[in-house]
């Protein structure tokens, strides 16, 4: 499990060009290569099959996608497929008679076909090879000039070239239907330069070889593939689940059952007997694991172990195991609904941020359960007023960016195609924001948290209690699990702000009250958590502007790694009257009458707030809590309502 988090991928893999793989590239450039559409065709997509012929390989039996080389004039082009010895040590004694590859569209006027054991050097190390003029756009079968005997230990390329005409496509190697490709085993090139990219294709070349002789083990798998079926890396723990698995049949007879068992973090699950298969000779073939429960919980790598192939052991175990990781969480539990927390990075010394400011307001005012902060950051020779010492560490938000302003990092996620290595980015539209924003909330989330913050009687202090609930052992992903803690002032009318004459900051971080900037140790192995808090009141903050904002986050020295889990907040209040109730009959202050606000006489609204503590329209009240705060003049009062049309 790479990555539990979803990703916005901004480009397909039918444009993208490959990077990465090639390990002895020359003169030949491996970005001139991608998969592209197959045309129409009366031609079969199917490989020839029989019960008579032993077949080893890789790929399906259907093709899907050919590889297109962005090249012209007069080259050789070329394909090839390792067969490792752990492979070929169970056919010892056969022999290698035959190739079967397809090509789409028919390409040059030669193909040469080829078994060696050095790619680096395939005329020096050929063991035999062929020729034909006469090969076709679809399978092709062809005998090589003699048979190559399979001894053990080794390892053998098994292959063909084509020379193809100055004014012909390079287009025409071809990729099977398979969702995956086994790494290292499918190399492509051309004029001798060999590649494997194996991630960016994601299928295997279609390339197989034919066996005589009667060695071919039965009721001998390899499981190739594993998934779930649902695609999902979170499971619910000792809970029936579907895998879907591509195995391969290594020997003659068909498989019609297998019996596995799976194991993670040293428990052992019970043996699980599968039948209704019907597997033949080496067609990799997806089928269907049902039922099959994760015995523990937290992140696991679950090792799937087939330990016999029709009601009998097989030979030969190496190949019998595959992983799949992810995450299961507590039987009986569910995910809880996340809270998202929206860290703006800001500078009152650039006068676009307070633009930014307005189209950050303009998402944030549609959407439920954001919970928003502002790190500000100095900007040129502007020291800003708003800037604590923790912000310099909340700077490695940038990745290896260098810093810049405006920018946001929402929950912390990585996104996929972007500029910026993120978790901060530079998002100019609020479409792009929404984004940000649908993806973080999409996030399962295992943990809750309760913010209580309290001011003592002399208006000097506020004390902190905040507690939680996991529903699971451990986090997504943890590696070293945080609370993080901060005291955040709103309403704050500043007059540095470049581009206005008065700017109001909201979500100002005041104080971390955490240990340091990435939060205090949190253990969740008991569930339920608690941690308190206290800081002192200075003389330009007002209590009663304030909020307390807590998350669960994850450390680690990787900043693609610092997950957030969750995220709460509560407002802090002074006692001296700022937070009581609204008056008695004969004096409130306002009334709610159908939803609405009515003020009463000789007061006013100061504004209404969500309970993410972003401010409110009057026209906005749909059903939910509300923070009201309306003014004589004189005092301030602050009253939590509760609509419910």
């Amino acid at each position: 499990m790479n990555s539990i988090r979803k990703y916005i991928f901004l480009l397909s893999l039918a444009s993208l060009p490959f990077t990465g793989g090639g390990l002895f590239a020359q003169t030949a450039n491996e970005n001139q290569f991608k998969l592209g559409p197959l045309t129409s065709s009366n031609q079969s997509l199917t490989a020839p099959t029989s019960n008579n012929e032993m077949r080893i390989g890789y790929c399906t039996t259907d093709w899907s996608s050919g590889l297109i080389a962005k090249i012209t004039g007069s080259h050789s082009y070329h394909a090839a497929v390792y067969f490792p010895s752990e492979l070929l040590d169970k056919y010892v004694g056969d022999k290698i008679e035959y190739i079967e590859f397809a090509i789409k569209p028919k390409r040059g006027t030669r193909v040469e076909y080829f078994v060696c054991t050095d790619l680096k050097d395939v005329k020096g190390s050929t063991l035999t090879q062929g020729f034909s003029t006469t090969y076709v756009e679809g399978w092709n079968k062809l005998k090589f000039s003699k048979p190559v005997t399979i001894k053990k230990d080794m390892n053998l390329y098994i292959g063909y070239i084509l020379y193809l005409n100055d004014g012909e496509d390079y287009d025409c190697l071809m990729f099977d239907k398979s969702p995956y490709s086994l790494v290292g085993k499918n190399w492509y090139g051309y004029d001798g330069s060999w590649f494997s990219n194996t991630a960016a294709i994601g299928k295997n070349i279609c390339i197989r070889a034919i066996l005589s002789g009667n060695n071919a083990p039965n009721n001998d798998i390899s499981l190739m593939k594993l998934t779930a079926e649902d695609g999902s890396e979170y499971v619910e723990q000792n809970t029936p689940n579907t895998y879907m698995a591509y195995i391969q049949n290594n020997g003659v007879t068909p498989i019609n059952s297998l019996t596995l068992t799976v194991s993670a973090k040293g428990v052992q699950g019970q043996e699980i007997t599968l039948d209704g298969f019907n597997v033949p000779n080496n067609i990799p073939q997806l089928v269907k694991l049902e039922n099959i429960p994760i015995p523990v919980e937290g992140n696991y790598t679950a090792t799937f172990t087939v330990t016999k192939v029709n009601g009998v052991a097989d030979p030969d175990t190496k190949d019998n195991s595959a992983e799949s990781k992810g995450f299961s969480f507590k039987k009986g539990t569910s995910p809880v609904e996340r809270t998202v927390l929206f860290e703006e990075f800001t500078s009152e010394g650039y006068n676009e941020c307070a633009v930014a400011d307005g189209i950050y307001n303009n998402v944030l005012d549609t959407h439920k359960n954001v919970i928003r902060v502002k790190h500000h950051l100095d900007y040129k020779q502007h020291k800003d007023q708003f800037k604590i010492a923790e912000d310099t560490d909340y700077e490695q938000l940038y990745g290896k960016s260098k810093t810049f302003v405006p920018a946001i990092a929402v929950d912390r996620i990585i996104v996929a195609g972007l500029e910026d290595p993120g978790p901060a980015y530079f998002i100019a539209s609020e479409e792009e924001v929404v984004k940000f924003v649908e993806l973080a909330k999409a996030q399962f989330s295992f943990v809750t948290l309760h913010v209580d913050p309290k001011t003592d009687a002399n208006g000097k202090q506020i004390d902190v209690k905040v507690t939680g609930h996991a529903g699971t052992n451990e986090m997504p992903l943890q590696t070293d699990l945080r609370l993080t803690t901060w005291l955040v002032e709103d309403s704050i009318k500043s007059t540095q702000q470049q581009g206005k004459d008065v700017f109001v900051q909201n979500g100002v971080i005041r104080a971390v009250l955490s240990n340091n900037a990435w939060g205090d140790a949190l253990d969740i192995s008991g569930y339920d958590f608690e941690k308190t808090y206290s800081v002192t009141i200075k003389p330009e903050w007002n209590v009663n502007n304030m909020r307390v904002v807590s998350f669960v986050n994850n450390y680690n020295e990787n900043v693609a790694k610092r997950n957030i889990y969750n995220t709460a907040q509560a407002f802090c209040s002074n006692p001296s009257g700022i937070t009581s109730h609204t008056y008695d009959a004969n004096g409130k202050a306002f009334s709610v009458v159908n939803g609405n606000i009515l003020m009463s006489q000789g007061y006013h609204l100061v504004g209404i707030y969500d309970i993410s503590g972003r401010k409110v329209g009057t026209n906005q009240l749909g059903n939910g809590l509300y923070i009201v705060k309306a003014t004589n003049g004189k005092n301030v009062i602050t009253q939590k309502i509760n609509i419910n049309r």
